[in-house]
């Protein structure tokens, strides 16, 4: 009875071992190696961190941007919605293509449902729901991420952005698009959230959308940043480019964000700064 407890006793720590290693294995794959906090202008409402774990033994960093109270966010992913927070994904450029063919169905490409999985995750780790979030997708390193802020009382704005343009550049109205659903597109592009304390309402989202890139494509011009796919052509942005506004709630309501406004111009200051700022860590575009 003794020598069937001791082999019993031995067995069990043997299991509980095993389970221990096969946890900490799934850990390293699902959960933060590293969270690093960002600060934020506090009458933004907003907390920012980057969130790093790896997949496959690759790179994974999510800038997460949670608000504390929900509010109208303007996503070129999902549109409008009545949110509480946004997300700028980015992983290394062979996860993506691993995962592209990996998660491909018939109806969606590889890239989206790793996107909807990733978005899944975060919003299960915050206690939110998907739905409360937006998420955009990039190759590029968070770690060259490119934060700007500018104030004109009462107006604070902040833009927060990752870029990447030597693969991907093209010039709208010159080269030519070939990709139509499901499929991944190329590598290369620039992400740009902008949050501001004023009070948008939806038409001053979507004309902020058009500040947002025009700033971006004066940044591009100023760098001269060629096409990828045109000789000689200066781009005016990459095929993946995306954009996420995210209104106040304490600031003054705000209906016009073009460039005649004080808004729009701290909008288009601090977009066109943090272009030129990530794409020179990321590529090392410098003016000239």
């Amino acid at each position: 009875m003794r020598v069937r407890a001791l082999l019993y006793s031995k067995a069990s720590r043997m299991v509980k071992m095993t389970a221990s290693m096969l946890l900490g294995a799934c850990l390293v794959v699902t959960a933060p190696l590293q969270a690093a906090d960002m600060p934020l202008p506090r009458e933004l409402g907003a907390t920012a961190q980057i969130f790093k774990t790896e997949r496959d033994g690759l790179w994974e960093k999510s800038l997460i941007v949670r608000l504390n109270e929900r509010r109208h966010l303007l996503s070129t992913s999902d549109g409008i919605i009545n949110g509480l927070g946004a997300i700028n994904h980015g992983a290394h450029p062979l996860l993506w293509k691993k995962l592209a063919v990996e998660l491909a169905t018939k109806l969606q490409c590889g890239g989206k449902t790793y996107e909807q999985q990733r978005k899944g995750m975060i919003a299960d780790k915050l206690g939110l729901q998907p739905a409360d979030l937006t998420l955009v997708g990039t190759a590029a390193d968070m770690d060259n991420l490119a934060v700007v802020t500018k104030q004109f009382p009462p107006f604070t704005v902040t833009a927060l952005v990752t870029a990447g343009a030597k693969s991907n550049a093209l010039r709208a109205g010159t080269d030519q698009g070939t990709n139509i659903e499901p499929s991944d597109p190329p590598a290369g592009t620039i992400n740009i959230i902008v949050l501001t304390n004023a009070r948008l309402t939806d038409g001053a989202l979507a004309r902020a959308v058009i500040t947002i890139t025009e700033a971006k494509t004066a940044a591009l011009q100023d760098l001269k940043v060629p096409s990828s796919y045109t000789k000689d052509a200066q781009a005016t942005g990459t095929g993946t480019d995306s954009v996420i506004v995210v209104s106040g709630s304490t600031g003054p309501k705000v209906t016009y964000t073009g460039g005649h406004s004080r808004i729009g111009d701290l909008v288009a200051k601090v977009v066109y700064q943090a272009v030129l700022e990530a794409l020179e860590k990321q590529n090392g575009f410098k003016l000239k």
